[in-house]
């Protein structure tokens, strides 16, 4: 559901993580539904800095971005 949310996998040019967050370089940032991100059970809060929307999951972080990355194209992962 994330995915989607962020204006799906197409929509994602880079996405990272730090300790407690998943960074997303998105390519039309117009195109992800905060609201329903915020509304995510999973998601505890999303946030944009610079140019990238950061969303910090609940729980399970590193398993979350491992999911992540198996549905998007390598290129997009950093």
């Amino acid at each position: 559901m994330i995915l989607r949310e962020v204006g799906g996998r197409e929509n994602v040019t880079r996405l990272t993580h730090c300790f407690v967050r998943l960074r997303f370089r998105l390519l039309d940032p117009a195109a992800a539904d905060i609201d329903a991100l915020r509304a995510h059970p999973l998601v505890a809060f999303t946030a944009w800095q610079a140019d990238e929307l950061h969303i910090a999951p609940r729980r399970d972080l590193f398993r979350l971005f491992a999911d992540l990355r198996d549905a998007l194209d390598d290129t997009a992962i950093h």
